[in-house]
């Protein structure tokens, strides 16, 4: 059956990310070359999830995590237990792999993953889950696509998958073969330039969190941050000053919805346009420096706690 809705009709999406700035509530894709540390990265992600402990910053979704892990390589059972035993609280779930491609097979799983009450699902890695198919054929890895696709669209479990970068330092730790790898996540955690120390490079990539550069020290004992450098386009969107600015120029009567939102910073100038405005109207809703009350849209409680203005001051000025 086929099936439309009307661009007025569409739900506001409020789905939490699992971890904020990495992991998204669909598909993320974690890339590096071997041995840089990703299985390493996503084990502090999971744990700290488990533990509802922060990451360099982030907060984790207040929930009570379940975490299932599926690998591919020799070992990884044995690898998973020596690092993660006593932080996952015993709870990470470890699946056979499933190596044949078996749609039917594969909706068993999500089914039990649902069953389960999983929240994240890591798959380590896309070689292994690929086996003979051709990673570089776009038609071959919509295949892959199709099948892990439900776990995330139907039954609403985050899959995090990991998978290996081109060769060289210069694909800055960018998934293998095609663009449709990337092209299928919404959010991308790359990780590259392996120095000294547990020192590494770490890439957070998403259409609605814009890019931001992280480097870090990553060890089996610690991730924590050493640099973050965000884009100077995302710095000053994120700035409270512009979002003061804006409420300050806006009819802010008519911002009943986040869409009327980009709709007004692209008219402004704030953005290029509404799509761009869309994005942007996202991470201040994120950042709690725009909140919805009451129907409208208004200044958020991260916005007041930086001023000494009453919301009605903000809305009607451009101080």
């Amino acid at each position: 059956m086929i099936k439309f809705s009307r661009i007025n009709d569409i739900e506001e999406d409020n789905q939490p990310w699992i971890l904020e700035g990495f992991i998204c509530p669909w598909l993320t894709v974690l890339s590096g070359q071997p041995k840089n540390g990703k299985s390493l990265l996503a084990g502090h992600l999971v744990t700290s999830l488990i533990q509802g402990k922060s990451v360099l910053g982030r907060p984790v979704s207040e929930v009570n995590h379940l975490i299932a892990w599926m690998g591919f390589d020799g070992g990884w059972k044995q690898e998973l237990r020596l690092h993660w035993l006593v932080k996952s609280e015993n709870r990470i779930l470890t699946y056979e792999p499933i190596r044949k491609i078996n749609e039917e097979l594969w909706r068993e799983l999500a089914q039990s993953l649902s069953d389960q009450g999983v929240t994240l699902f890591v798959i380590d890695h896309l070689y292994g889950l690929a086996g003979a198919l051709g990673l570089n054929d776009a038609e071959q890895f919509a295949i892959i696509a199709n099948l892990i696709r439900p776990i995330y669209e139907e039954y609403g479990i985050a899959v995090l998958l990991i998978a290996q970068a081109g060769k060289g330092q210069q694909s800055r730790g960018r998934a293998a073969h095609s663009v449709a790898i990337e092209a299928e996540a919404r959010a991308l955690i790359r990780i590259y330039n392996k120095g000294a120390k547990g020192s590494r490079n770490i890439d957070l990539i998403s259409n609605t969190r814009g890019e931001e550069v992280l480097r870090v020290t990553l060890t089996n004992e610690i991730l924590e941050i050493r640099e973050s450098k965000q884009s100077k386009e995302v710095s000053e969107r994120e700035s409270p000053d512009l979002v003061r600015r804006f409420l300050g120029s806006a009819n802010t009567s008519e911002l009943k919805t986040w869409t009327a939102v980009g709709k007004e910073l692209a008219n402004l100038g704030f953005t290029r346009n509404p799509t761009a405005g869309r994005s942007m109207s996202t991470r201040w809703r994120n950042q709690g420096l725009l909140k919805m009350e009451g129907g409208q849209i208004c200044a958020g409680d991260s916005l007041m706690e930086s001023t000494n203005f009453t919301v009605e001051q903000i809305n009607r000025n451009a101080s």
